[in-house]
C-alpha cells in the first residue's frame, strides 16, 4: 500500500511517466501494439453526469441490455455480477495528453455490483460499457485493466462560450456477429453541454441597462466583473470523504474480431481486476447535459441491429436535462491493477 501511494504521488508530480505506446497514435498508424504499463498519468476535459436511485438506477435494480457491449454479454464470466445500484455515473472524457496520444472516449458506470472473491460477497463499481476513438487505448486497456473498450467515431461540436455536443458512433453496433471495422451510420449516444449560465448573458444584458446615469454605471461596472460560471476545485477523493467506495472492479474480457486486432483478452485470461482510478480538477463547474437522442440508432425500431435499447433521453429513468460537472484540464491517473483468478 505504502509503495502504492508513493508511485500515485510520484505520478502526480511528474516523476514518473509510462512509455509513449506509439508515435503515430492513430487509427492508420502502422505502429505495432505494445504494452505501457501502468501507471498512466493522462490530461483532458471530463464532463460527467450521475445515475442515483430513481433517476437512472431503477428501483427494482435492473439493467437494460445496452449496459454492456455486444460481445460481452455473449459471455457470462464478462458480465458476472448481480447489480445493486445505488450510485452510477456516465463519463465523456477528450484526452490532450497520454501515453497512447489524444484520444476521445465515453463510458457507463451503472452502478454497484455484487460479487465473489474468496468466498465473500463484495460490492464495487465497474465499467460496463466503454467507447474510445482510436485502437491503442482498446488494446491496452483490455489487457491491463479489464475495461471492455470498443472503438467508435466521436464527432464534436463546439459552440458559443464553454457549449459543446458530441455523437458517438460506434463499431460493435451495425449487427450481430459482424467484425468491428467501420462505425455505425446513427449515434448511438448523444448529448450537449452547455454552462449553468450562458456566458453571453452579460453582454446580451448590459445594452438593456444603459450606459447612461449613475445607476446604469454602477450596474455595468459590477456585472462586467461578476462570475457566473465560479469554477471550483474537484477531486475523486471527495467519494472516500464520503464514505463512498469508487474502486473499479472489472471482471475478465473475451478476445473479439476487428480489423486492427485491438480486441484482445484479459491478461491473464480469466483474471479480474480492480484499480483506483484518480481525477482531479482545479477548474470544475456546474452546467447542465441535454440527451436528446432524435436521430439516433434504434428510434424508429425501439432496437438497433444488436438489440440496445432505444431511450428518447438515451438511458432508462433518465430526464432529458441532467445537472452536469465539467472538469477542465483535469489530470486523471490509472495505476496498476489489482490481479486475482476467481
Amino acid at each position: 500500500m505504502l509503495f502504492k501511494s508513493v508511485l500515485v504521488a510520484a505520478a502526480c508530480l511528474g516523476f514518473v511517466a509510462a512509455e509513449p505506446g506509439c508515435n503515430n497514435c492513430t487509427n492508420d498508424s502502422p505502429d505495432p501494439f505494445k504494452d505501457v504499463p501502468a501507471p498512466w498519468d493522462l490530461k483532458g476535459d471530463i464532463y460527467t453526469f450521475f445515475l442515483l436511485p430513481g433517476v437512472g438506477i431503477s428501483l427494482d435494480n435492473t439493467l437494460p441490455k445496452k449496459a454492456f457491449p455486444p460481445l460481452e454479454r455473449q459471455y457470462p464470466s464478462a458480465i458476472a455480477g448481480d447489480f445493486k445500484g445505488t450510485l452510477g455515473m456516465v463519463q465523456i472524457v477528450r484526452y490532450t495528453e497520454s501515453p497512447v496520444g489524444p484520444y476521445d472516449e465515453m463510458f457507463i458506470v451503472p452502478g454497484f455490483f455484487e460479487y465473489d472473491r474468496d468466498g465473500q460477497k463484495k460490492r464495487a463499481v465497474r465499467v460496463s460499457r466503454i467507447y474510445v476513438s482510436q485502437k491503442y487505448p482498446v488494446w491496452t486497456s483490455r489487457r491491463q485493466w479489464n475495461q471492455p473498450k470498443h472503438l467508435a467515431r466521436f464527432e464534436w461540436v463546439d459552440g458559443p462560450g464553454d457549449a459543446t455536443s458530441v455523437r458517438v458512433f460506434p463499431f460493435d453496433t451495425r449487427g450481430e456477429g459482424l467484425p468491428e471495422d467501420t462505425p455505425s451510420n446513427k449515434p448511438w449516444f448523444q448529448a450537449s453541454y452547455s454552462p449553468l449560465v450562458p456566458e453571453d448573458l452579460l453582454n446580451n444584458t448590459l445594452p438593456l441597462l444603459g450606459s447612461n446615469g449613475l445607476l446604469g454605471g454602477l450596474l455595468g461596472n459590477t456585472l462586467s466583473n461578476l462570475n457566473l460560471n465560479p469554477t471550483i476545485p474537484f477531486t475523486t477523493d471527495l467519494f472516500k470523504l464520503l464514505g463512498i467506495n469508487a474502486t473499479l472492479v472489472q471482471p475478465p474480457v473475451p478476445a473479439g474480431k476487428d480489423k486492427f486486432g485491438a480486441l484482445v483478452p484479459s491478461v491473464p485470461e480469466g483474471a479480474w481486476k480492480a484499480i483506483d482510478p484518480y481525477q482531479a480538477s482545479s477548474q470544475t463547474t456546474l452546467g447542465s447535459i441535454n440527451l436528446n437522442q432524435a436521430g439516433g440508432d434504434g428510434e424508429q425500431e425501439g432496437v438497433n441491429a444488436v438489440g440496445d435499447e432505444y431511450y428518447p433521453n438515451f438511458w432508462p429513468g433518465l430526464p432529458l436535462v441532467n445537472i452536469a460537472l465539467k472538469l477542465k484540464d483535469a489530470k486523471i491517473i490509472f495505476g496498476a491493477p489489482e490481479v486475482w483468478q476467481n
